[in-house]
C-alpha cells in the first residue's frame, strides 16, 4: 500500500499514518460506527460511505476548509452550516462558538434521512457542550419560503453530499430511465430566520445553489451581518456568487492548501486546482482579521488530539 507521508493528515497525526501503514485493516461491514473527530467530538459516520472512508482514513474532511472554519470561527457568535450532512463542520463550529457566553449553531440538511443522522450527532454533542445552542433543521435554505426539488443521481448511495437543488423538475418516467430520484422539500430563506442578526461564520455546500441561498440573504449581505462566508465553487472566477459578494462589498479569496498551513488565493489565482476536492473560496468584510488569522503557520485542529 502506498501512503503519502507527505499529507499533513499524516505528518500531524502520526497515529492516523501508523493505522494506514498496518498490513491488515478490516473494513467495517456495520451500518454506523463512531470516530472521534481530532478537537475531540465523537461522530456517527456510515464507514462504507464516501465521507465515512475519508475521516475514517484521514481523521477529517476538506483539511483546508476545517481549519479555515476553525480560524475564523469566535466563542460565543452565531455560525450557521448550510447543508450541513451528517453534521462534520457543524462540529467545528461548535467547538470553536462553546463558551461560558453561550454561541450558537444552526444546521440546515433538507434530506430527511441525512437529517436524522444529523440529528442523532447534534444531540451527542449538545450532552458535551451544555452552554451552546444548537438548532437544527430539516428544509432546503434557497431564496424564499417555498418548496424546492431536491435531486438524487446514480452517486447519492456512494456520497449522500451530492444530493442538489434542481429548478427545472423532470417527468417520472424521464427520471427512472437516467437512474434518479427527485425528493420534494420545504425551502426557506436566511433573510426570514436571521432578521438583523450577527452572523460570524456562514458555511455554504449546496452543490450548486450557493446563489440561491444567497439570493435569500441578500437583506443580511446589504447590512454587513455577515462577516466571513466560506462556500464551494466549481467553476472558475468570476462567477455570479463571486460578484455578487463583491457587489454587496465582499472581498473574495480562494482558500488554497499548502504542507504547512491553509493559504488565501487571489481569486482568479492560476495556481491549478485539485482534481481530487472541490475549491472553495472565502468571502469576508473584515479583511485585516482574516489576514491575521492566517499568518500562524501550522494546522490548529490536527494538534489538538496529540
Amino acid at each position: 500500500m502506498r501512503l503519502d507521508v507527505f499529507k499533513p493528515e499524516y505528518l500531524y497525526q502520526p497515529k492516523i499514518a501508523l493505522q494506514r501503514l498496518l498490513p491488515f485493516q478490516p473494513i467495517s461491514t456495520a451500518e454506523f460506527v463512531e470516530r472521534k473527530l481530532p478537537w475531540g467530538m465523537n461522530i456517527r459516520i456510515r464507514p462504507l460511505e464516501e465521507h465515512g472512508q475519508i475521516l475514517s482514513k484521514l481523521g477529517v474532511i476538506d483539511l483546508a476548509v476545517t481549519e479555515t472554519l476553525w480560524r475564523l470561527t469566535e466563542p460565543g457568535e452565531l455560525a450557521v452550516d448550510v447543508g450541513a450532512n451528517i453534521g462534520y463542520m457543524t462540529a467545528i463550529l461548535a467547538d470553536r462558538v462553546s463558551s461560558i457566553k453561550g454561541g450558537c449553531v444552526w444546521s440546515f440538511e433538507a434530506h430527511p434521512e441525512i437529517f436524522a443522522e444529523l440529528k442523532y450527532n447534534v444531540e451527542n454533542w449538545q450532552k458535551q457542550f451544555k452552554d451552546t445552542k444548537f438548532v437544527i433543521q430539516n428544509i432546503a435554505v434557497s431564496a424564499a419560503r417555498g418548496s424546492v426539488n431536491l435531486r438524487m443521481n446514480e452517486s447519492f448511495c456512494s456520497n449522500r453530499g451530492l444530493a442538489f437543488v434542481v429548478t427545472k423538475p423532470e417527468k417520472e418516467n424521464e427520471l427512472l430511465a437516467k437512474n434518479i430520484q427527485d425528493l420534494r422539500v420545504e425551502s426557506c430563506s436566511l433573510d426570514e430566520i436571521f432578521i438583523n442578526q450577527e452572523i460570524g461564520v456562514l458555511k455554504i455546500d449546496v452543490e450548486g445553489h450557493e446563489l440561491q441561498v444567497l439570493k435569500g440573504a441578500i437583506n443580511l449581505l446589504k447590512q454587513g451581518k455577515i462577516r466571513d462566508c466560506v462556500f464551494e465553487e466549481h467553476r472558475d472566477y468570476p462567477t455570479p456568487v463571486t460578484e455578487l459578494f463583491e457587489t454587496m462589498g465582499y472581498r473574495v479569496f480562494r482558500i488554497h492548501r499548502y504542507l504547512t498551513k491553509p493559504g488565501l488565493l487571489a481569486p482568479n489565482s492560476k495556481i491549478a486546482r485539485t482534481h481530487w476536492q472541490p475549491t472553495s473560496f472565502l468571502a469576508t468584510r473584515n479583511v485585516e482579521r482574516v489576514m491575521s488569522k492566517f499568518q500562524k503557520p501550522g494546522w490548529q485542529v490536527l494538534k489538538l488530539m496529540n
